[in-house]
């Protein structure tokens, strides 16, 4: 049953700069239930660029994007991390498209006998097949949806082919509408419409036929951005690794150097566990599986219960070591400055990671201004020449901490500004 035919997509006055080349410039575009725009062109053209502009990856210079949540996404590189498990990604992406019991798509996509591997462990056919699946999920849907897919059939051998080809051709024949950037002649057997971004269409007639592809009732979309991260925390040990190591590490260098004499330095250990990146960042990093979680509407931001823990009493831990003289019921307030670090730390990675060159960010040299409260937090604890506690820590720690909390809640402002937001 075809469904009445809505707007899933329209978009108005894109203007989209790379460097200094308007890669878009005033582009228009509208997409009904029913329909299948193939993007045609030579590399570079802005295929991928349109995509990642609607789905509110790419900073744009001016327009505007409203689009039907949720869609289908299928980036290039893949947007999944290596570490999770593929029915893991499959429920991600189900949740995501409010879509219930879809382990059968498993099957359909012939990748049921590695339901429990890491997506690391899959070979490049099977890793695509994963990707394509995920950008399909909301279509699969019995509410008409649109899905944004990227050279979806690069990678893909024959029977995976065929396999796109039909379930494509099937769900637009539902009402679901796909927007398909591709070199791949073989998708036009699909399409409703071939586009340039030149402006130059062409209507098409769609050609491969339709067959028995899954459907599922849908329901509303979560996102478990948080359980994703935390999984992912347990699977890797990064939190551990990441802040472990080096407080653990530069405790030693500095007792090995300094012995009891440490001083001032007394921080530097909680200090350097504190400015790691954000688990849930760093995670997204890999193969861009970061972009695939913001253009669904997650922030990238989770705090994680074993990093503040580790903050917390890494101050009291380093004070034990060099035998420095603490009250402990204050000493648990010393860590409070630490952990706005940690999250100040987390919004300036967060920044980065949304410019538009995110590799081309100098994120250590934004970095250097949380030395400042770690230098106001050590005024707190290094007039007393005996090296334990002064009389009055309470004002240099709430400064301090007032610092970074205003750092981690007004850099958000600087993010830029994207289409679908």
């Amino acid at each position: 049953m075809i469904r009445r035919n809505v707007a899933l997509l329209d978009v108005e006055a894109l203007t989209v700069r790379r460097g200094t080349r308007d890669i878009l410039e005033n582009f228009n575009m509208k997409i009904e239930s029913g329909n299948c725009i193939i993007l045609t062109g030579e590399n570079g053209s802005g295929k991928s660029t349109l995509l990642e502009s609607i789905a509110g990856i790419i900073p744009i210079q001016s327009g505007k994007v409203t689009i039907q949540r949720p869609f289908g996404l299928t980036l290039q590189s893949g947007g999944m991390n290596g570490d999770e498990l593929v029915d893991e990604r499959l429920d991600y992406a189900a949740l995501a498209s409010g879509i219930k019991d879809a382990g059968e798509l498993l099957k359909h996509w012939n990748l049921d006998h590695r339901s429990h591997d890491r997506i690391g462990q899959l070979s490049g056919g099977l890793y695509r097949r994963l990707a394509v699946l995920q950008g399909l999920m909301p279509a699969y849907g019995d509410q008409s949806r649109i899905c944004l897919l990227d050279e979806p059939s690069e990678g893909l051998d024959d029977a995976s082919i065929e396999i796109l080809l039909t379930d494509i051709a099937t769900l637009r024949a539902r009402g679901h509408a796909f927007l398909i950037a591709t070199h791949d002649a073989r998708l036009h057997e699909c399409a409703t419409t071939l586009l340039e971004l030149n402006g130059n269409s062409t209507d098409a007639i769609p050609t491969h036929q339709s067959a028995d592809v899954p459907e599922f009732s849908t329901t509303e979309s979560k996102l478990s951005l948080s359980r994703w991260s935390s999984t992912l925390d347990r699977r890797t040990k990064w939190p551990l690794l990441s802040r472990g190591v080096p407080l653990i590490a530069s405790i030693l260098v500095l007792f090995a150097l300094l012995g009891n004499d440490i001083g001032a330095l007394i921080l530097v250990p909680t200090f350097l566990a504190s400015i790691p990146c954000l688990s849930s960042l760093h995670h997204a990093k890999e193969t861009r599986s970061g972009d695939w979680w913001m253009a669904m509407g997650g922030r990238l931001f989770t705090i994680d219960a074993l990093s503040i823990l580790l903050i917390s009493v890494s101050p009291l831990l380093t004070a034990s070591i060099f035998g420095v003289e603490y009250d402990t019921s204050i000493w648990m307030f010393i860590g409070l400055p630490f952990i706005g670090i940690y999250l100040a730390s987390g919004a300036i990675h967060e920044l980065a990671l949304k410019l538009p060159r995110t590799g081309g960010q100098y994120t250590p040299l934004l970095s250097l201004i949380l030395i400042w409260p770690l230098l106001i937090a050590n005024d707190a604890i290094t007039t007393c020449s005996d090296l334990s506690m002064c009389s009055d820590p309470w004002l240099p720690l709430i400064v301090a901490t007032g610092i970074t909390l205003i750092i981690w809640f007004g850099l958000p402002i600087l993010h830029p500004r994207t289409a679908s937001n």
